[in-house]
């Protein structure tokens, strides 16, 4: 009988040895990866070099990536979004994944940004896709598009069509991988001094506005002045300007100009909305698992999502504000709109000519977006007739 409750004990004892130096290692498991993991899963062999799993995002070191103050700098929504999504990423990372911003005296400049993510000085950037636009002329289609698509379209060409790939090869052509991480609204077609009358007040214009925007209003046979955000204050107080084009209403409520532009015109036909990206160097993003590549996607995914959904109540809180500043808005007059859209069709076939990457880009999002249409008209119901931006008292009839 005593050898028995000897030999129970010496079993017991080396059960629990086993138990903490075999069973537990293999058990031990980040905790959201339990309810996809199956028995064969656990039961797997550990080789001296593992694979990375769940759990090491946790057991493996912080990871700080430099970056620099998002592009373009002077919008306070990107900077904004730019801030949320950092806040969000070291969250639900515990503090394993910063982005934290370089010091001041380290800032490069806007025109030095591509190379810097590019060459990796930087390991990740906020950004808008024109960022690249000198290198790849096609991701101004990533950017602002004149008279649309919509950005729901955009998105779901990107998520469920070509748009991804497209993106990618763009941007990996210059050792850069981008996700699509943030969403910034439609913007307004810009502050007046006078209102439109006719289709020659708006030929003897100077007006400031950049991207593809820019030149079909050029082609319309506008005086187009390039300067940069920070000086168009300057160049309205100096009669310099006649209108100009900033951002979308939550943004240009701040700006300053209500002092010399009265006049508050929609829709922003030269920018209908478009993705906000977070570029990353390919070698610092080849450097991570797939634990926290798939956490870096998953959290964009987020954050586009919210910043989509959020952005209608920004705007018309813009809109209020603006009100407040003795503006007047107003809608654009349907045949300023028919002559830069002819415009506008003219640019797009010489950039389509002109760029092989611009015309297959185009040709895909074209080809997407008449699937999507067919799916509209078959799937959604449809309204007597499109709703005015902003009815009265807002909107000045």
């Amino acid at each position: 009988m005593r050898n028995v409750v000897i030999g129970l004990i010496i079993g017991l004892v080396v059960g629990v040895v086993l138990g903490v130096t075999i069973l537990t290692p293999k058990l031990k498991t980040h905790a959201a990866s339990k309810s996809v993991l199956n028995e064969r899963d656990l039961e797997k062999t550990i080789t001296a070099e593992p694979t990375p799993v769940l759990s090491s995002l946790h057991l493996g070191d912080t990871i700080h990536w430099r970056s620099a103050p998002p592009f373009p700098s002077d919008r306070p929504n990107v900077t904004s979004l730019a801030k949320e999504y950092a806040e969000q990423l070291a969250l639900l990372s515990s503090d394993k994944i910063i982005l934290p911003v370089l010091p001041a005296k380290e800032v490069i400049p806007a025109d030095s940004l591509f190379g810097a993510i590019a060459s990796g000085r930087i390991d990740a950037l906020f950004a808008t896709a024109d960022i690249g636009v000198h290198k790849e002329p096609a991701l101004a289609l990533f950017s602002a598009i004149p008279f649309g698509p919509p950005p729901s379209d955009v998105l779901s060409w990107i998520e469920g069509g070509n748009g991804e790939e497209k993106l990618k090869e763009l941007f990996n052509n210059h050792n850069i991988e981008p996700l699509v991480c943030g969403y910034l609204p439609p913007e307004s077609s810009g502050w007046y001094r006078n209102e439109f009358t006719n289709i020659e007040a708006l030929k003897d214009m100077r007006i400031r506005i950049s991207g593809l925007g820019a030149k079909v209003l050029e082609k319309s046979g506008v005086t187009v002045v390039n300067i940069p955000p920070e000086k168009i204050l300057g160049a309205f107080d100096q009669d310099q300007l006649d209108g100009a084009v900033f951002s979308s209403p939550a943004v240009d409520a701040k700006a300053g100009f209500a002092r010399f532009a009265k006049n508050y015109y929609f829709p922003g036909w030269q920018n209908q909305g478009h993705p906000l990206l977070l570029l990353i160097n390919n070698r610092a993003w080849k450097r991570l698992d797939q634990e926290r590549q798939s956490l870096l996607k998953a959290a964009c995914d987020q954050h586009t999502t919210r910043s989509f959904a959020k952005a209608a109540e920004t705007q018309y809180n813009g809109l209020r504000d603006i009100t407040k500043q003795e503006v007047n808005l107003k809608r654009m007059p349907s045949y300023i709109l028919a002559e830069l859209r002819k415009s506008w069709k003219t640019v797009l076939s010489e950039e389509a000519r002109r760029n092989q990457d611009f015309r297959e880009t185009w040709e895909d999002l074209n080809s997407f977006l008449q699937t999507q249409r067919l799916w509209q008209e078959m799937g959604h119901v449809k309204t007597e007739k499109d709703n005015d931006f902003v009815s009265e008292p807002m909107m000045a009839q």
